[in-house]
């Protein structure tokens, strides 16, 4: 059932020859069964942190604490003439097996405990899917995690009120993974995401950004979007007092956005604008500063939520070159494909005026138009030899 790449079988190889215990495990498995094709592999061993560095000297620490490291398989694309089209392959983190770890306040582990059977491994892993291990031989599924893989369905291992108290952020976990596979939360699930979503507010806003980036970028993301509107999230992301004064035209506009977002390209900063321009400035300022997104970012999603109505009006070659001169080429660009995305996901009658800047712009380019100082055919070393 599960077609093990040839890297990681050599891998698996070497550990077993020094008598070692050796399985894939987790996503790359779940994704396996289910279809998919993994990018990256997991491989549990009984081996320890030197018999891996020992056993591997090429591979890249990514962490002594929790003895993983990793080995990365990745090669250059080029097309028949010879132009770099992108990369194919994997990556391969191999780790020590591990116990369960008591979580804090922060919701991160505050030791680390390693394991001596495959079984306690899996049994931290927090949802059946991934609770699943394969040696070659046999699949380890001591919870059921195939045949729920086979219902699409997420589930927690144990009662899914506790699992969520212990760790919070597997709420948005289950959330993100239902997005990312197409899959639905058992009912179980669902309810206790309902009950227990206010224990996010004790997370770091780092982990909750980065669950919420994912399930936007998600394929179908349009559901992940549904669960976190439907299951009160959503009162986390904008705040309460934001989604009490919500508008019926933006309530409206969230929800279309959850029915047609996956029709846009899977891009986060533009899955980020796309649900940031659905209500006013005032209303998503608050959001996109909380969130703490890095500079590049957070100016994309300012520019959304300030220039998106500006950018629809500008109709004339002056006054596009006046709109990228004052934004810079980059952010004119995150507008002009946010503006595509828009019309595609909310069906707006905008074809016409978004064809008529890229026409405006290739005359300008192909005219060798200046819009920035640097464009001028004259710079101040041409002034002063002209005596000005």
């Amino acid at each position: 059932m599960i077609k093990t790449p040839k890297e990681v079988k050599r891998i698996m190889k070497t550990l077993g020859d020094e008598k070692f215990k050796a399985y894939t495990v987790g996503e790359c498995v779940r994704d396996s069964l289910a279809g998919l094709k993994p990018y990256d592999w997991d491989v549990a061993t009984s081996a320890g942190f030197e018999d891996l560095t020992r056993l591997f000297p090429e591979a890249k620490v990514i962490s002594r604490k929790y003895s993983v490291i990793r080995m990365e398989f990745i090669e250059e694309v080029f097309d028949r003439e010879g132009d770099f089209v992108g990369e194919e392959g994997i990556i391969v983190d191999v780790s020590t097996l591990r116990k369960s770890s008591l979580y804090g306040e922060s919701g991160k582990t505050d030791e680390v405990q390693f394991a001596e059977t495959i079984e306690e491994d899996l049994d931290r892993r927090e949802f059946t899917m991934n609770a699943l291990a394969d040696n070659g031989y046999d699949l380890v599924d001591p919870f059921g995690g195939r045949e729920d893989i086979k219902n699409r369905l997420v589930k927690t291992i144990g009662d899914p009120g506790e699992s969520f108290r212990e760790d919070p952020v597997r709420m948005l976990k289950a959330i993100r993974m239902a997005a990312e596979l197409d899959f639905d939360l058992t009912q179980s699930v669902y309810e206790a995401i309902c009950a227990n979503y206010r224990l996010l507010e004790k997370i770091s806003i780092d982990r909750f950004r980065n669950e919420f980036v994912k399930t936007l970028s998600a394929s179908h993301a349009g559901k992940g979007l549904g669960l976190i509107m439907d299951t009160g999230i959503i009162n986390l992301v904008l705040g309460d007092e934001v989604v009490k004064k919500l508008t019926r035209r933006e309530k409206s506009d969230l929800v279309v956005l959850s029915q047609n977002i996956d029709r846009s390209k899977q891009v986060p900063e533009r899955r980020l604008g796309l649900f940031y321009i659905t209500m006013d400035k005032k209303r998503a300022m608050p959001s996109i500063e909380k969130f703490n997104f890095d500079s590049k970012t957070r100016q994309h999603l300012v520019d959304a939520v300030s220039d998106m109505a500006k950018l629809y009006f500008t109709s004339t070659k002056e006054m596009l070159k006046k709109f990228i001169y004052e934004r810079g080429m980059d952010r004119y660009n995150y507008l002009a494909n946010l503006e595509k995305a828009q019309r595609i996901v909310f069906d707006y009658d905008s074809e016409t005026k978004i064809k008529s800047k890229m026409y405006l712009l290739e005359e300008i380019h192909a005219l060798h138009e200046p819009i920035f100082p640097e464009d001028l055919a004259i710079d101040a070393n041409d002034l002063i030899e002209a005596g000005i």
